[in-house]
């Protein structure tokens, strides 16, 4: 019997959360309850049209006094698995390009 119960266990919570600013490398997201920095997770987002995923590391979380108390997280992107499509970090690099071509293109009148 000793061996089982060697293994690791993870507890699965879903959190509404409202994005506040979203980079290729992190997002500050914003929260009705505390999350302890360290914590590991998948953050699911919608760009646009796109739902993208990534794995995420909570890094920041501070209080934000106002008529509720809400936490301003910070989370960094986690680069366990490479970019695929429907990553943030692919999604963030894919928009920044097209604003990049948008900027080159346009002219002010």
């Amino acid at each position: 019997m000793s061996g089982l119960f060697d293994t690791h266990a993870v507890l699965m919570r879903e959190l509404g959360i409202r994005v506040i600013n979203v980079s290729a490398s992190g997002c500050l997201i914003e929260s009705r309850g505390r999350i302890e920095i360290g914590t590991i997770g998948t953050l699911k987002v919608r760009l646009g049209t796109e739902e993208c995923t990534d794995d995420i590391e909570v890094v920041r979380c501070e209080a934000v006094q106002g008529d509720e108390t809400v936490y301003h997280v910070g989370v960094r992107l986690l680069r366990r698995s490479p970019r695929h499509a429907r990553s943030i970090r692919q999604a963030v690099a894919r928009h920044e390009r097209e604003f990049e071509r948008w900027r080159t293109t346009s002219r002010v009148m």
